[in-house]
């Protein structure tokens, strides 16, 4: 009783610890950071408007800067995902900190939008086709043995098939238990995925149709991003590589430094060494020659990241667009299947009377 006691509190705790509106808390921090506040002074004067328990978050931030930890392990500690973790260290050495504040608060904000417009579109038709399958269940057990009991009674000769009506009868959980096992089978790779090395996981992960595509998007729009700012701020390209090797947030992008920085050290430029690799979106070493040129190669990288995350955005809005219709259409088949599955016995019924 006690230790239940002690987990639900824990979990109330931690609920209380939690920081609300992380976007908007970055986009406030960026905004502060430009008109010139340092970045104690910002987080410390927007705490009160994102955290329930502000003395816990003001003890936590302190003891960090107490032992000399920089902006990315404070940022660690709200729970912000690895990969924008990098660019925040990143932004910290080049002095592009508010910029990047901003654009990481529009990314998690379109996430978070994304997240809440799903659920509003799952949630009417996820509970019709439950009650669709309750309507199914009682189908099932009540009005379809009373039915085939009449037929039976009233014709003596032969017994009635209701095997087809009863198989109907089963669609909607046939469709329930299948979209189950795609996402526990989903979670399952997912997991053993992980287990592997860095190096299998990008060759299992670009080796799978659809999942490719997504995986070297987002890639080469991180890496785009990543060196674009990386350059604009005054670094080489070789002490670009050699600072995305080093970084342990992203091994993903780590494995990618070391792999193009092999070619570049025979003297191969970014465009040939992105072109012999399979790592980047198709047609990346086009926009990479193009900087080269012109020699505004940073700039032109950023500008590509920006082109690659807004067709990503354009792509989970339309994704999006279909899931209800989706949904829908299941919902319809479960209807006619219904009807079928009533209709059938009472023709037997007519034909008997």
């Amino acid at each position: 009783m006690l230790r239940q006691v002690y987990k639900i509190s824990t979990r109330f705790t931690r609920k209380k610890e939690k920081l609300k509106q992380i976007p908007s808390l970055l986009q406030r921090i960026s905004v502060l950071l430009e008109e010139g506040y340092t970045f104690s002074d910002s987080i410390h004067m927007l705490l009160p408007y994102h955290a329930e328990n502000v003395e816990f978050w003001q003890k936590v931030i302190q003891e960090k800067m107490r032992n000399g930890e920089n902006v990315v392990q404070i940022f660690k500690s709200f729970s912000i995902p690895n990969h924008y973790l990098i660019s925040i260290q990143i932004a910290d050495a080049n002095g592009e900190l508010a910029k990047t504040l901003k654009m990481i608060a529009y990314q998690m904000d379109f996430q978070e939008k994304i997240r809440k417009k799903l659920s509003k579109l799952l949630v009417y038709p996820i509970i019709l086709l439950f009650f669709l399958v309750s309507i199914f269940v009682a189908f099932r057990t009540y009005f379809m043995p009373n039915i085939k009991q009449i037929v039976d009674s009233r014709s003596q000769s032969e017994k009635s098939n209701f095997t087809f009506p009863n198989i109907i009868l089963y669609f909607p959980d046939l469709i329930i238990l299948s979209i189950s096992l795609v996402i526990i089978l989903f979670f399952l790779i997912f997991f053993i995925i992980k287990k592997q090395s860095i190096q299998h996981q990008m060759k299992i992960l670009l080796s799978i149709p659809v999942v490719n595509y997504f995986f070297k998007l987002q890639l080469t729009s991180r890496f785009s991003r990543l060196v674009g700012s990386l350059l604009l701020g005054g670094f080489s390209l070789q002490q670009t590589l050699e600072i995305l090797k080093g970084q342990q947030l992203n091994g993903y992008l780590r494995h990618i430094a070391v792999h193009i920085e092999s070619k570049i050290i025979y003297g191969d430029p970014l465009s040939n060494a992105v072109h012999y690799s399979s790592f980047f979106f198709p047609k990346f070493e086009e926009f990479i020659k193009h900087g080269e040129q012109s020699g505004y190669l940073g700039r032109e990288l950023m500008i590509y990241s920006d082109l690659l995350d807004e067709r990503l955005h354009s792509i989970v809005k339309t994704g999006l667009s279909f899931i209800q219709p989706l949904f829908f259409v299941i919902i319809a088949l479960s209807i006619i299947a219904a009807y079928i599955s009533i209709l059938l016995p009472m023709y037997n019924i007519i034909e008997i009377i």
